[in-house]
């Protein structure tokens, strides 16, 4: 035998470690052999009974895996339970909504090319205004009961984006705001005539702003930057647009609650609270700050009332005479999309599941808290529920 390499011991004392290696390493395989054997088949007790061949048996590890499911690999899969499964289903005759490529408005069906998708809708005279993902490009576009679409503009690449999307309180006019996707690009405002589709005010603005409504008062406007600021209103004209309220600049914002459709008052958020501002420019005359409120959020017919998100998925209405607060009772968890009043009394919430697989459309009373699912027929379950303001 060679002599082991390093190994400055007599030949006599090397022997005995030499054979301790083999013995481990003849043992090792041995073992080996046996696990990997196929085990034995039982013997029949019948002495004519043929004998079946055995498959080979398969090794699993004795580690527990943290992927391995707990339930027999033949159980069938427990379906996931819907939040609103328990809330009763009443069918919505006056729901004004979107889903996917159909488009449902004053009891009309329309129906756009197979693969788009509507961002956002709203109410205009002639027929329901949209803004429409469409093969690569999104397209600010009306749709007309006698089955015609009036484009307004097709916005093909990032050189120009559309920014938000409202119709006057007439129905005859659209706003929009537009950017090149760049905080240092043009960026600008337009409006244009749903009779003829023509542009009517164009202006170019230093800010890139997004529209967010068009009250008595004016086209409410946001920052389409990150992390945004005050709200600004716009009278359609050569004139800039003008902050609603100072900026806090300590805390950030204030931001965007919800403007009042009749009036020149806007809630805004900040620092917790929800102000109440009467006055262009002003500071709020009054603050909220027993609930924080958030977006999504919109104010009621009367003037009122204010509903919003809560500081947990969960929907508050705010009364601003009294400054009290009532819970409506969405399911959760889920993810409130979309709120819209459907009368004095009435709420309509776009929900869906935190996944994002499945929406469904709520109606709620807001003097009980109650809420129902309202049955829309096709795409009624959709994640891409879009409610018409």
């Amino acid at each position: 035998m060679a002599d082991l390499i390093g190994d400055d011991r007599p030949p006599s004392r090397r022997v005995p470690v030499v054979a301790v290696v083999l013995v481990l390493l003849l043992g090792g395989y041995a073992v080996i052999r046996h696990l990997s054997a196929p085990e034995a088949a039982p013997a029949d007790a019948s002495s004519t009974a043929t004998a079946t061949p055995t498959p080979p048996a398969t090794r699993h590890s004795a580690i527990p895996s943290p992927y391995s499911s707990a339930y027999p690999a033949s159980a069938a899969p427990t379906p996931v339970p819907r939040p609103w499964a328990g809330l009763p289903v009443r069918v919505g005759r006056h729901v004004d909504f979107a889903a996917g490529d159909r488009v449902v408005a004053a009891g009309r069906n329309y129906r756009l090319d197979p693969g788009d998708l509507v961002l956002a809708m709203d109410r205009g005279a002639g027929g329901p205004v949209v803004l429409v993902q469409s093969r690569g490009s999104t397209v600010l576009e009306q749709l007309r009961p006698d089955g015609s679409r009036l484009v307004l503009e097709a916005f093909h690449d990032e050189s120009r984006l559309p920014h938000g999307l409202a119709v006057d309180p007439t129905g005859r006019y659209a706003a929009y705001g537009t950017s090149s996707g760049t905080a240092t690009g043009p960026s600008g405002l337009v409006v244009r005539d749903l009779r003829t589709g023509e542009v009517v005010v164009s202006r170019s603005t230093r800010l890139p702003y997004g529209v967010r409504d068009w009250v008595t008062s004016g086209v409410v406007l946001t920052v389409a930057l990150d992390p945004g600021g005050p709200p600004y209103r716009w009278v359609p004209g050569p004139g800039r647009p003008v902050p609603v309220t100072s900026p806090d600049r300590a805390h950030g914002g204030p931001f965007l609650l919800a403007a009042a459709p009749y009036g020149s008052s806007w809630t805004v958020t900040g620092d917790g609270c929800t102000g109440l501002v009467d006055d262009l420019g002003a500071a709020p005359v009054r603050q909220f700050c027993r609930k924080q409120l958030g977006e999504p959020a919109a104010w009621s017919p009367d003037g009122d009332r204010i509903v919003a998100r809560g500081a947990r998925p969960v929907l508050e209405v705010l009364d601003l005479r009294t400054g009290r607060t009532t819970r409506l009772g969405t399911p959760g968890p889920v993810f409130v999309s979309q709120v819209v009043w459907g009368g004095p009394d009435r709420v309509l919430v776009a929900v869906r599941t935190l996944a994002g697989g499945l929406g469904r459309v709520l109606s709620c009373r807001v003097g009980t808290g109650s809420c129902v699912q309202v049955a829309l027929g096709e795409g009624s379950r959709s994640p891409d529920l879009v409610l018409s303001r």
